[in-house]
């Protein structure tokens, strides 16, 4: 009798449609990926077949969890939405707090929507392609991650202008150069590269963050000798939810 040799086993394709317990859930790594392909190449340049094979999972997972293209593309949206959800409930408690100078409740409520918009690239992509691209898409943007977020500052804003910190004639108007200056494209560190090699790519951001706020905020006093904006955050506070507020800078209450 031949003794038998042990063979190699050969590689177990990766089951469609179903994740083991250990690996992360189907509809959420799907969110993540479509979120990033979507953000990156638009609707029509994003593909399924790639999405799902980014998350790891098998194609028809999508339309288990989610039915067509648009209905994966407007889940994606909404989880942007809960990702934000956080973020705005913060920037309304710092609105409404009166016992705050009105200057440091302006500071405060920019440095968390840029902030934002730096930490969490995916949104800044997902906001600037889709709002111009198809209509539908753009009012479906506009209307889940905008226009809440538009509406939580628009009272604070106003009494901004009122108050002669903002230049602007309208809340809506300043809001949308806020969101546009906030949205550098993904290339903005290499952008800056060709500009200006002896920026350090690592605190180009910062350093737009504090362009961002002296640029559109005008506060009585808020001129540091050495150029830099008090309050700002330390390298890599965009990251966490808080963010240090300027105090005896401000000279002006409501």
């Amino acid at each position: 009798m031949k003794k038998r040799t042990a063979v190699e086993p050969a590689s177990v394709p990766r089951p469609r449609g179903r994740r083991t317990g250990t690996m992360p859930a189907g509809r959420q790594v799907l969110l993540r990926a479509g979120t990033r392909a979507f953000a990156s190449h638009g609707f029509a340049g994003a593909d399924v077949r790639s999405i799902a094979a980014a998350a790891g999972v098998g194609p028809n997972l999508i339309r288990v969890h989610f039915g067509s293209k648009a209905e994966f593309w407007e889940a994606c949206l909404d989880a942007l939405a809960t990702a934000a959800a956080p973020v705005m409930a913060a920037v309304a408690d710092l609105a409404s707090d009166r016992r705050r100078p009105l200057g440091e409740r302006l500071h405060g409520a920019i440095l968390h929507v840029v902030s934002f918009y730096a930490d969490h690239p995916e949104v800044r992509d997902f906001v600037g392609r889709h709002a111009a691209e198809d209509k539908r898409r753009a009012a479906l943007v506009a209307e889940r991650l905008m226009l809440p977020a538009y509406e939580t500052l628009r009272d604070l804003f106003a009494a901004g202008i009122e108050a002669g910190f903002i230049r602007s004639s309208h809340p809506a108007l300043f809001f949308a150069v806020l969101n546009r200056a906030a949205c550098q494209p993904p290339a903005f560190a290499a952008l800056m590269r060709r500009y200006a090699p002896e920026l350090d790519p690592e605190t180009a951001r910062t350093g737009m963050i504090e362009t961002i706020v002296a640029t559109l905020l005008h506060l009585p006093g808020e001129a540091p000798p050495d150029g830099k904006l008090a309050g700002k955050p330390e390298r890599g506070a965009g990251r966490r939810a808080h963010l240090r507020m300027p105090g005896s800078s401000v000279v002006q209450e409501d």
